[in-house]
């Protein structure tokens, strides 16, 4: 068929499939429909210790998970081509500096936001370097951070109750742009039946000022310099129709929460507290922690910092530990404000890495 000149679903060669986005109740969670191929991509956020060259700035991780529910192609562990993906999102993302760490600085060379963005392989028709682009991208635009402010060696944390979260600082919008190549035949956007028979596909990440960000070759195929400039060109093009559509759906979705009074989610302070600063309060290993109730702010103190939560205590065990729901951000909190607070060891804090 492909040396007839025909794709199998009747696209032109430059064609990309219908590409449909949607999103979850909480920030930072973005499903991308590739055709049939489907990718969710997740976006959560977690205090940690910087690292020692970089003392004034966040990280940003990734991981790819290829569900065996997507494909029996796939196990579910770690493969060459997961292993690929996320470099390629790396490469893509991280290395171009999309994001902007330095604003996910909370106390310099002490304490500071990794973001980590998980990206999952629902359904599998090809082509799964692209829809992972466009989920993360989308995702990362979506997402909003927790707010935070610094007072001496106490840090101040609210709920989105409080003050609306804070989206990130993306300083541009890369995409991928993957062209598989059948003897003389370009065909972007291949899907899994074409996939199975090319020679071999460039994956080139452009953003919308037309800058090369990064470019992979996969397979066995050779390009020509005029054949690469040929692709850069075409996936300079798709950038600015995907860019586009991504910002369409991100307004589609601000616009009924703007509406409706709130610039958030409301099922977003049912989940995401511990997923986002994944256990900042810590049990006292050798005292019960002293918990005061029917109030809305928590104090946690490790070392030599304070923070402070703002949120609803949703249960509390017998040993005293609670469950809070909420992103925690910051606002001003008076100082007569009545408050719960955690008395922990002098043990520092052991923060979730990636």
């Amino acid at each position: 068929v492909l040396k007839e000149g025909l794709r199998p679903d009747g696209r032109g060669g430059y064609d990309y499939r219908d590409i449909k986005i949607s999103f979850g109740p909480q920030w930072g969670h973005a499903e991308v429909l590739l055709g049939k191929t489907r990718v969710l991509a997740r976006v959560s956020a977690a205090v940690a210790q910087p690292i020692p060259s970089r003392p004034l700035e966040g990280a940003l991780f990734f991981n790819v998970y290829l569900s065996p529910v997507a494909s029996s192609k796939f196990t579910g562990a770690r493969s060459d081509f997961s292993t690929v993906v996320t470099r390629l999102l790396e490469r893509t993302i991280k290395e171009t500096r999309v994001v902007d760490t330095e604003c996910l600085c909370i106390v310099a060379g002490e304490k500071v936001l990794n973001l980590r963005v998980d990206i999952t392989l629902l359904d599998f028709a090809g082509n799964v370097i692209d829809a992972s682009c466009i989920a993360a991208m989308t995702a990362l635009s979506h997402f909003r951070r927790p707010d935070f402010i610094v007072n001496g060696e106490e840090i101040t944390v609210f709920s989105d109750k409080d003050r609306d979260p804070i989206p990130l600082s993306v300083l541009h919008l890369p995409i991928t742009c993957t062209i598989g190549f059948s003897g003389e035949r370009i065909l972007v956007d291949p899907n899994e039946e074409e996939e199975t028979v090319m020679d071999g596909y460039v994956s080139i990440a452009t953003n919308t000022h037309h800058e090369i960000c990064y470019i992979y070759l996969g397979g066995g195929v050779t390009l020509t310099p005029a054949l690469v400039s040929k692709c850069c060109e075409i996936s300079s093009l798709k950038t600015q129709e995907i860019s586009a559509q991504i910002t369409k759906s991100l307004d589609l979705d601000l616009a009924p929460r703007r509406k409706a009074g709130t610039d958030r989610p409301a099922a977003i302070s049912s989940l995401t507290l511990q997923e986002k600063l994944d256990k900042l309060y810590v049990e006292d290993r050798t005292n019960r922690r002293d918990i005061q109730a029917h109030d809305e702010i928590e104090n946690a103190t490790f070392g030599s910092i304070t923070i402070r939560y703002i949120d609803d205590m949703d249960t509390v065990d017998e040993n005293g530990i609670g469950s809070l729901s909420g992103i925690p951000e910051v606002v001003q909190v008076p100082d007569t404000a009545p408050n719960k607070t955690i008395n922990t060891s002098q043990e520092e804090e052991s923060f979730p890495g990636f």
